[in-house]
């Protein structure tokens, strides 16, 4: 292995390689290299070339589209337990979309070869891998459908339980919630920030969430999740 962590361990207990079969497992623990990004960095641009996919160990990370002529915009957070970077592996195409840190992450990169190779080596391995594209169309069909919810107050209640409170077999985050401000949760739920700041205000109110600068967690699952998904 090029780098050692205790927590690889997270890839053994959630996430999409947590449900891989386990010599396919081992193999992308043992050929992968653990890798530090600073703040603010990107990991890749859209755009940018490369085979390699990525697991987040520890910290943040932002996903950022850039339609044609505008300008990018934050899509999802994802925390530790998160796989990402399948898409030119089975495209041949380049980066999709933009992946930049949102805090000091740690990341175990599966080099291009690596995957190349074991996707070639056995059927159950190129599953494996298109299982993680599956997983990423999945997440982006989520996102499309919290943009449609017609209350802005549903739709931001939506997309905090989607990036504070990830269903626990799939990414985890910490008790004290997740990295994000006010001006990005607009940005996510195509609102003002005037506007994100009055249903945070509300949702705190309600004893759903907690907010602190920069950063939201979630008090109440159930609750926040039946009044983001419930009718007017």
């Amino acid at each position: 292995m090029w780098g050692q962590d205790n927590n690889l361990n997270i890839f053994s207990e959630v996430g999409w390689l947590a449900r891989q079969p386990a010599d396919f497992r081992e193999e992308c623990l043992s050929q992968g290299r653990i890798i530090t990004v600073r703040r603010g960095e990107a990991i890749y641009r859209e755009g940018d070339e490369g085979l390699s996919i990525y697991g987040l160990m520890s910290g943040s990370i932002t996903v950022l589209i850039g339609p044609p002529r505008l300008t990018p915009r934050i899509l999802n957070i994802m925390g530790p337990g998160t796989w990402f970077g399948v898409g030119p592996v089975l495209t041949g195409g380049p980066r999709s979309a933009e992946f930049r840190a949102l805090s000091e992450c740690q990341l175990l990169m599966v080099p291009g070869p690596v995957v190349e190779q074991l996707s070639s080596a056995r059927p159950e391995y190129a599953r494996a891998i298109g299982a993680l594209a599956i997983i990423g169309h999945e997440a982006v069909s989520r996102v499309a459908g919290e943009l449609l919810i017609p209350s802005s107050s549903r739709r931001i209640a939506a997309i905090i339980l989607r990036i504070a409170a990830p269903d626990s077999a799939e990414a985890r985050v910490g008790i004290d919630g997740v990295l994000v401000t006010q001006a990005q949760l607009a940005e996510m739920a195509n609102v003002s920030r005037n506007v994100a700041n009055g249903v945070l205000c509300r949702l705190r109110d309600a004893g759903w969430i907690e907010t602190s600068y920069g950063r939201v967690s979630v008090r109440d699952r159930a609750g926040l999740a039946a009044f983001a998904y419930g009718e007017d």
